[in-house]
């Protein structure tokens, strides 16, 4: 079914591609601490913290996927007029992002997702708690004008659009009309955590099982099989009016349904013992568009997700999938012809 030597041009073919990513920014933060001991306060564990990471989650992580992976993300964002919306900014332009198009807002507070762990330094580390610091943003007029304009003309110049919408507000399905609408028949690809089917005319879209089922009003719970996964396939293929859905169904591997077509099922790429599911989904979508954008099918740039995914299942935190990762994985892949 799938070539050896055509994925490993593909994976070349990724290298300099320019995609357009517009998206909720976020802030994942882990911080690090070694077990002290039991409080007296209250029966809760002591840590002395050790490290404090501030990582590109969200559409930033998508960017700093697509990054790894030999493309060259152009975002467009909001983020707030904060430390975390500084740290952020820093990472990006560091990585030589032209952050242009990310519009610092004084009323808006940085999402940041906020992950306590212990455990020794050079030992694995266990989570113990996360919290959430969250905000909605309202955008102006002026502010959507600006973001029309942005829009328009990046899709005009890049390979491929997408959409990472985490339901902060960033986001409007106005504003991402101007990706879809202008895009010549450029990829635009979705990835939307809770209003999937406000988004139609998308090339392709990446939920996860959750999100699938959300949108089509079925659970997927029980479905080894993949009889469920299928309808829920159609029926977000069809709202959406788009040429592919890619679910992707954690240990069972993932989905892929095109338009007219009959579901492909993929297995799990590596093993279903993962370390870490942070951000696998921003890896999925970010190899998926990136592998359309050099020319793949959409067979073919799930397969590649398929790998992307598992690598970066197999890491902590808020990891990334190289292009040379991928390669390895390809090469390594006995099935392949």
């Amino acid at each position: 079914m799938f070539s050896r030597d055509r994925l490993l041009q593909l994976t070349e073919a990724m290298q300099g591609k320019l995609v357009v990513v517009y998206g909720d920014i976020v802030a994942d933060r882990f911080i690090y601490g070694t077990p002290k001991r039991i409080s007296r306060e209250a029966p809760v564990l002591i840590l002395r913290q050790y490290r404090d990471d501030v990582l590109l989650g969200g559409a930033g992580n998508a960017m700093n996927n697509i990054l790894a992976l030999g493309g060259l993300p152009i975002p467009v964002s909001v983020v707030g007029a904060d430390a975390e919306g500084d740290a952020l900014i820093e990472r990006l332009t560091a990585q030589g992002i032209d952050c242009s198009g990310v519009l610092r807002v004084e009323r808006y507070k940085t999402p940041t997702k906020v992950r306590i762990l212990g455990g020794m330094p050079h030992a694995a580390r266990q989570q113990i708690v996360r919290y959430d610091i969250e905000d909605s943003l309202t955008i102006t007029e002026q502010e959507a004008d600006r973001f029309a304009w942005l829009l328009r003309d990046q899709i005009s110049i890049c390979h491929a659009g997408l959409i990472s919408d985490y339901g902060y507000g960033v986001v409007t399905p106005s504003l991402a009309s101007n990706l879809t609408g202008y895009s010549r028949g450029k990829p635009v690809t979705l990835d939307s955590r809770y209003d999937l089917l406000r988004y139609p005319d998308v090339t392709a879209a990446t939920p996860n099982e959750e999100e699938a089922a959300a949108a089509a009003g079925m659970s997927l719970a029980e479905d080894d099989g993949g009889e469920n996964a299928e309808f829920v396939g159609q029926t977000l293929q069809q709202s959406l009016d788009c040429e592919a859905i890619l679910i992707t169904r954690g240990s069972r591997g993932s989905m892929l349904l095109e338009r007219g077509g009959r579901p492909v099922f993929l297995p799990v790429h590596g093993t279903d013992q993962v370390a870490d599911v942070t951000g696998a989904g921003d890896t999925v979508i970010a190899s998926f568009t990136l592998a359309l954008a050099a020319g793949g099918s959409y067979l073919e740039a799930a397969k590649l997700a398929n790998y992307a995914g598992g690598i970066v299942v197999m890491k902590m935190g808020t990891a990334t999938a190289s292009n040379e990762e991928l390669r390895h994985a390809i090469e390594r892949d006995e099935g392949l012809e």
